[in-house]
């Protein structure tokens, strides 16, 4: 059985998100995009997602704070926040808050690609159990 995973990319950079989902629709995974956190909370709250890339620092409200309200809506959504800024601060209060991963800009290619491997084998394994 193929396990489909759907992706929500959060991102003011337009570049970025689309250079993501273009990498994550070679791997055959659904992906939507946001532009920003507002527009992030309101898919989540239509769409099942398995995982979220969420850009700290924003327009509106900041990555964190998307943060906080996508767990209220989806408590077990996996979601790896990303940085192009030395925002120590956000940074240590998303991993006080359980995200699963920090990704820095400009994106080892390789890393997301790596992470992705791990997540579909999870995702297959957490299906046939």
């Amino acid at each position: 059985m193929t396990v489909k995973i759907n992706v929500l990319i959060v991102d003011d950079d337009i570049g970025i998100s689309e250079t993501m989902k273009d990498i994550f629709e070679d791997f055959n995974i659904d992906v939507d995009v946001a532009n920003d956190g507002y527009q992030a909370i309101e898919l989540i709250g239509e769409k099942f997602y398995d995982l979220a890339f969420l850009d700290i620092k924003m327009p509106g409200i900041d990555g964190v704070e998307t943060l906080k309200r996508v767990r209220n809506i989806r408590p077990f959504i996996k979601i790896v926040m990303m940085t192009a800024y030395s925002v120590e601060e956000l940074i240590k209060e998303a991993l006080d808050l359980g995200v699963d991963g920090i990704l820095y800009k400009p994106f080892d290619i390789e890393k997301i690609i790596n992470f992705m491997n791990q997540t579909i084998k999870k995702l297959k394994n957490n299906d046939k159990e």
